[in-house]
């Protein structure tokens, strides 16, 4: 078994296209707003129609632009909600557009509501009908154009997905050459891990032992994406459920090809390849809505950290060079969300150089488990040590949680050389979501075993909640104010 996480290489990441698609949408409601503006207006006399240039140069009052805003950013919530961002890979067209639809009707009927009961006279009856008709005509031909353009790109060996799949006899090849056939669908096979007996008919299956440690041994080596089960029912549940632990376990999400068994693990939604109805397990907070709540406060917790924090990190930015020699941020390879490797930033709180003296200092660690802890660690800096006793040196990890690396709430980002000690499958569940700057632990100021320590993460992660979150981000804000600090 492989000691090693191999740094994974994605030319084109879905979340760079997805972050691409999330602007263009917003563009498209905005441009959406100002035809309606100018119909509402205008009314239904084409003479009396204001061109478009002259609707964006009209004044605009303060708190009027702000509300427009606002109201922008709850429609872009409301999309997020209605799982407009979420992979619609395999899902057929007819879905996304229903959605979109869902989305513009939600998203309208607020305006409704102020429009034509509280104030005609600000959103004319024009308006309220152009508007939603403009915003769904658009991000309807918007998407279709992205998921031609996902296809082209999936078809070029861009923004690919590492699959492995796991089937009994002939249809294992089956399932393999629809999935490299089809090459729009953006899914690179890694494994075909036939269960069946070889050659088909030579004798009984494979043991499902067998299987699963082959499966394991190949999720050690590399990660991998997504688990395709393309098996008989019946005699195949077994099996079935020995690889859907693993993958449970792991955080992997799992597509189950037709009816295969009743599923009591994680949560599931039923999608469509070629035809057939595909199962998709996976783990990890399903609530679209409060995940939407939970990015924008993460993104309007970073950002008004970051400004009203600036004097204090720019003085600690000082304190560090006067101190020491050495780069004020430390940037260090953690492993995040689906096991993918990001830069995460601190005050540098030790000594230059300090992770290459670690080799040396192993036989002095006191942590149980995997992780490395010393409690009077040698090559913490003076400055370093006041920075972790008060807690500050993680502050640059809201710039982690900006780029969406990170959340203000989740398990704590661990280091490689941690992650490939760990010795327990159901450890890795914790990658399953966006790591955290603070956690449950955190938050309670305890010092827990890693076994704790973990479970402490899947708590968070079986009972999450926006109102979860919000408990956590109070009691270590409390903590940090009362200067007993968090581990």
């Amino acid at each position: 078994m492989s000691d090693t996480i191999p740094p994974i290489h994605v030319p084109l990441r879905r979340s760079a296209l997805v972050a691409a698609l999330k602007v263009a949408d917003l563009a498209l409601v905005t441009a959406s707003w100002a035809i309606a503006t100018a119909i509402g207006r205008a009314g239904l006399s084409l003479e009396r129609w204001p061109s478009l240039v002259g609707v964006l140069r009209s004044e605009m009052a303060v708190a009027d632009a702000l509300a427009v805003a606002a109201y922008l950013y709850f429609f872009h919530l409301v999309l997020s909600a209605c799982g407009i961002y979420r992979s619609h890979r395999i899902a057929p067209a007819s879905r996304e557009r229903g959605e979109l639809a869902t989305a513009v009707v939600l998203a309208s009927f607020p305006l409704v509501v102020v429009g034509w009961w509280l104030e005609p006279a600000l959103l004319p009856p024009h308006f309220l009908v152009a508007f939603p008709i403009a915003a769904l005509a658009s991000l309807l031909l918007a998407h279709e154009a992205f998921r031609c353009a996902a296809r082209l790109a999936r078809s070029a060996g861009r923004n690919l997905r590492d699959v492995v799949i796991v089937a009994d006899g002939p249809s294992s090849l089956g399932v393999a050459m629809k999935l490299a056939s089809r090459v729009g669908l953006g899914y690179r096979v890694v494994r075909v891990i036939p269960c069946g007996s070889e050659p088909p008919g030579a004798g009984a299956p494979r043991p499902p032992a067998e299987v699963a440690r082959e499966l394991e041994e190949l999720l050690a080596e590399r990660p991998v994406d997504e688990l395709f089960l393309a098996l008989q029912y019946g005699s195949a549940q077994p099996l079935a459920r020995a690889l859907l632990l693993r993958c449970e376990q792991q955080g992997i999400t799992v597509r189950v090809i037709a009816n295969l068994t009743a599923l009591d693990c994680a949560w599931t939604t039923v999608d469509a390849l070629g035809g057939h109805p595909v199962i998709t397990v996976a783990t990890g907070p399903r609530d679209a809505v409060q995940l939407a709540l939970k990015r924008a406060v993460d993104v309007a917790g970073a950002l008004v950290g970051l400004v009203a924090l600036a004097p204090l990190m720019a003085s600690i930015a000082l304190a560090i060079k006067l101190d020491s020699r050495g780069p004020v941020i430390f940037a260090q390879q953690r492993v995040g969300l689906n096991r993918r490797r990001f830069r995460a930033l601190k005050f540098r709180t030790m000594v230059n150089g300090a992770d290459r003296l670690q080799k040396h200092l192993e036989h002095r660690n006191e942590a149980d488990g995997p992780v490395f802890k010393i409690e009077n660690d040698p090559r913490v800096t003076r400055v370093g040590r006041i920075l972790r006793k008060l807690s500050l040196d993680e502050l640059p990890q809201l710039v982690n949680v900006l780029r969406g690396e990170m959340s203000l709430v989740g398990p704590r980002p661990l280091p490689v050389r941690d992650v490939t000690r760990f010795d327990a499958n159901w450890h890795k569940r914790r990658f399953s979501v966006k790591p955290g700057i603070t956690c449950i632990w955190q938050a309670t100021r305890r010092e827990p075993t890693f076994d704790e320590w973990v479970r402490s993460d899947m708590e968070y992660i079986d009972n999450w909640s926006i109102g979860l979150d919000l408990k956590i981000l109070a009691k270590t804000f409390s903590m940090v104010l009362s200067r007993d600090g968090v581990h």
